[in-house]
């Protein structure tokens, strides 16, 4: 948060001496990310001491307001929607072998451990980024930048896979995606991007390649030996792809087509 802010008062002293000769913009990108988290010990006791490896598929929705700089700069500022998801898991314990699910504190009177085998946390991002285009030929045009994203949680989900026709009693059944709504700040991201986009009017649309540089996440105190003042980080390890659309906000007094 304390970069963001930084970055904010910095960007804001060197705007003025700026001039616009490009246009005001409003982005709005859908897009999926492919992480691959770094491995980890959970260690629930002496005994029950796992190794963790954990892959996500996430999907999010980012819009963001861009101002024109000097030399075809835009800085923007934004707001967004992430599933951030941890999809995918592989757990090794000394004795029992490989698994694919990792225990968690479910609130149960069964007097068993249970796992869960995906889950994800649903997150608002706050960004703030600066970002360069280059227009080719053809109302081509390609754009590259760096964002700075802050993530807070809303709500929390663990898939639990369980049989419930085994529990006849519907007080102790297991919820199969159990839900919990604990708002904190959740982690941080910084991301390369470069999109190809295609002109047509006052919009631009195309694909465009992220390329996590640096996340960081909190921990979840629903895990055991885990807190939420905690954190866990990873550098590179990670790919997304987007569609991003730009629309233009006003004409360009500089520029004609």
């Amino acid at each position: 948060m304390k970069r963001l802010f930084f970055l904010a008062i910095l960007i804001s002293k060197i705007y003025p001496t700026f001039s616009q000769t490009q246009l005001r913009q409003v982005e709005i990108e859908p897009f999926l990310r492919w992480d691959n988290y770094p491995q980890f010990t959970n260690a629930i006791n002496n005994i029950a001491t796992y190794k963790l490896s954990i892959k996500g598929n996430s999907w999010g929705l980012n819009i963001a307001y861009k101002i024109p700089l000097k030399n075809n700069f835009l800085v923007k500022a934004g707001l967004g929607f992430f599933e951030y998801s941890f999809s995918k898991i592989e757990s090794t314990h000394a004795t029992f072998g490989k698994g694919s699910q990792r225990i968690i504190n479910y609130p149960t009177t069964l007097g068993i451990t249970l796992g869960t085998d995906k889950y994800w946390y649903t997150t608002i991002s706050l960004s703030i980024g600066i970002e360069k285009s280059l227009t080719l030929k053809k109302n081509f045009q390609i754009t590259s930048g760096i964002t700075f994203k802050n993530y807070f949680t809303i709500s929390q989900q663990y898939h639990l896979p369980y049989d419930n026709t085994f529990i006849p009693n519907p007080s102790l059944q297991i919820q199969n995606n159990f839900k919990t709504n604990n708002d904190r700040y959740f982690g941080l991201a910084t991301e390369f991007q470069v999109g190809v986009l295609k002109k047509l009017g006052k919009v631009s649309i195309g694909p465009s390649l992220i390329i996590p540089f640096y996340d960081f996440w909190r921990q979840d105190e629903i895990f055991p030996s885990e807190m939420n003042s905690n954190k866990r980080s990873k550098w590179f390890r990670g790919i997304g792809t987007g569609i991003i659309c730009n629309y233009s906000l006003k004409k360009n007094k500089h520029h004609a087509n």
